[in-house]
């Protein structure tokens, strides 16, 4: 019983992960985990959560879930079987405008707006409207950098 839901299970993944932009969204998804988590933790560390302690929080944690996502995108996403430093320059160039991106969209809202909610869950809501943002464009752009030749 416990082998045939194995194989079934084994079964849906192999199809849903045979489509890009699904493989693209799971990584993005890992990407932001690693991104929210690591914000989290270190927001809390420094009883920080705007100004620009937060900035360079938010640059620190979104950083590190680039360079999960560079190796992901490429041997995951975009199945190619190595990278080569134009693409590994050209991603670096994409992902600092979408976090340039992301962080102006994320710290304009926390500045700015004020909802009379807890500040620690307003930075979170900011962060995630910069990252629909930034994600958008990294899809197409990471399309663009990762194509097959």
């Amino acid at each position: 019983m416990v082998k045939w839901m194995m194989e079934l299970i084994k079964k849906i993944l192999n199809y849903f992960f045979k489509f890009e932009f699904i493989r693209f969204g799971f990584v993005g998804f890992l990407n932001t985990l690693i991104d929210y988590v690591l914000m989290n933790i270190l927001m809390f560390m420094f009883h920080v959560n705007q100004g620009s302690g937060f900035v360079f929080i938010k640059i620190f944690s979104i950083s590190i879930a680039v360079i999960f996502s560079y190796y992901m995108n490429l041997f995951f996403t975009f199945k190619l079987k190595k990278g080569d430093v134009n693409q590994l320059i050209k991603f670096v160039l994409l992902s600092a405008i979408t976090i340039i991106v992301n962080v102006l969209i994320a710290s304009y809202l926390v500045d700015n707006i004020d909802l009379s909610i807890n500040k620690y869950l307003w930075a979170n809501i900011a962060s995630f409207a910069g990252a629909i943002i930034a994600i958008a464009m990294r899809y197409f752009g990471s399309r663009i950098i990762f194509k097959k030749d």
